[in-house]
């Protein structure tokens, strides 16, 4: 919910050829229309609403991962098992594109099946003389449809821009029925083409549903601007889209020159001429059936660890540790990556770097730690994505996922070595080094409390002992390796 933004965009690339006349941005109204009070729990809402709103969960990756959320306008209760399929088809599409391909696991996708009266969605058209006409002079009838939430086309004028006149109804049904979304896709019931991005996205069942739920998903999840000249009000400063036109001062910069990208003037007017895109003609962003540009491509990217961190689960799970054992391991149980990539993991005591063998397990002993320091001790773990699609100067350290531990060695006297007047107790590799000027009896414990030895000393006595902590005369003692 924290990307929702005022307006949407309506990208309505005509398979393949962008012209000015098919884009538009839709104000639509987000949660400024949702009356304030108490919100109402699902049993309520379904019950004022009078059906069930079933949820289907059509992949569960974790609680950490994105909720995208696929509603259907203008289904009706027999079409309920069509909107499934065409759920199904607009995701495992929009997964097989770069880079999403590689991100599938980031996300928890589900569809919620929401009945209309009617099937289809509206076309109202546009008054002209005196008579309701189609804007864009298709052969779709005007009429009116009795669809949940009131999706039409014709919005703003723009006949394959399909738009709600008010969000409402939407917002109100997830925020009792699924509060934690994060993206919304709402698929309309129609083959007309036609589709709009931005608080949330919609899309037709055209031929070419599956390309268009990718460009829209592209604006309403990433910010990306249309890599072509749609009217001068929709030139602005975006990932994509930019007046800086300087190989050392624009934003994409740091992709200068590789996989054709530079500064390509958007066009279409003096102000057009004077705002700029990374590629020509190859992007997603400008014609269907491309793939991201690697501006775009890097953008998403970002906005997805904008939104998940790298580290999901751990063990300790509680930050505060105390270390009553001859080993405390930390874990990294759980962490998101893109599908090949590589994570890269960076552990650390006391702010020392340490060399560590498994990348997402550390095992510490008690001689690792600095025993005449300060406690609590602090044990930390940084991850990183290592993506080659990502060229980002600040992307790591911007989405670096850390976890810290607070370490307390609890009642740890002795670890090395201890002495009365007369006798003393040294840690050596391999055992312990006994040595008393007076005969005197010992016992060595492990830590379950049995007696692993028991000896006379007087001189000097060596116990051969495995590596562990052991308890001598009520003090902890550590034995290495």
């Amino acid at each position: 919910m924290n990307n929702i933004k005022k307006y949407v965009f309506a990208t309505m690339v005509m398979l393949g050829l962008a012209t000015s006349e098919t884009i538009a941005q839709c104000m639509v109204n987000t949660f400024d229309d949702v009356k304030p009070g108490r919100r109402k729990s699902a049993s309520e809402f379904r019950q004022q609403e009078g059906q069930d709103f079933p949820i289907d969960t059509i992949l569960y990756s974790g609680p950490e991962a994105i909720n995208f959320v696929l509603l259907g306008d203008g289904y009706t209760a027999t079409e309920q098992t069509k909107f499934k399929s065409a759920v199904v088809k607009l995701y495992n599409s929009l997964f097989k594109k770069v880079p999403m391909n590689k991100y599938k696991k980031w996300f928890n996708l589900y569809s919620i099946k929401v009945i209309s009266n009617e099937s289809g969605i509206s076309h109202p058209g546009v008054l002209k003389n005196g008579v309701y006409v189609c804007p864009e002079g298709s052969s779709l009838p005007i009429k009116h449809v009795d669809t949940y939430f009131g999706i039409h086309f014709d919005a703003y004028g723009i006949h394959r821009l399909p738009c709600p006149d008010n969000s409402t109804k939407i917002y109100n049904l997830l925020n009792a029925i699924i509060p934690d979304y994060q993206m919304v896709g709402i698929l309309c019931n129609t083959s007309e083409y036609g589709g709009s991005g931005g608080s949330y996205l919609t899309c037709t069942t055209h031929d070419s549903a599956s390309e268009i739920f990718i460009h829209e998903f592209g604006h309403t999840f990433a910010s990306l601007a249309d890599e072509y000249y749609a009217g001068d009000n929709y030139l602005g400063e975006y990932p994509n889209q930019t007046t800086k036109n300087n190989s050392n001062t624009i934003k994409w910069k740091h992709w200068w020159g590789l996989s054709g990208v530079g500064a390509f003037p958007i066009g279409g007017s003096t102000k057009g001429n004077k705002y700029y895109k990374p590629v020509d003609g190859t992007c997603e962003m400008e014609y269907l059936n491309k793939q991201f540009c690697p501006v775009c491509r890097e953008t998403i990217i970002e906005e997805l660890h904008n939104r998940v961190k790298v580290i999901a689960e751990y063990e300790p799970a509680g930050r505060n540790v105390t270390m009553d054992n001859e080993e405390l391991k930390f874990t990294i149980t759980r962490y998101y990556k893109g599908a090949g990539n590589k994570v890269d993991f960076e552990w650390s005591l006391d702010g020392n770097v340490l060399e560590n063998e498994k990348a997402d397990l550390l095992v510490l002993r008690y001689d690792a730690f600095d025993l005449e320091s300060v406690t609590p001790h602090t044990v930390k773990v940084k991850a990183h994505e290592v993506n080659t699609f990502v060229k980002a100067p600040t992307h790591t350290t911007k989405h670096t996922s850390t976890v810290t531990w607070r370490v307390q060695l609890g009642d740890v006297v002795g670890v090395e070595a201890f002495a009365y007047d007369d006798f003393c107790v040294e840690s050596v590799p391999g055992g312990l080094l006994l040595k008393s000027e007076k005969p005197h009896a010992l016992s060595v414990f492990d830590l379950s409390g049995h007696r692993v030895a028991h000896v006379n000393v007087c001189g000097s006595e060596m116990i051969q002992l495995p590596a562990g902590i052991y308890i001598v005369d009520n003090k902890k003692m550590l034995v290495d390796r």
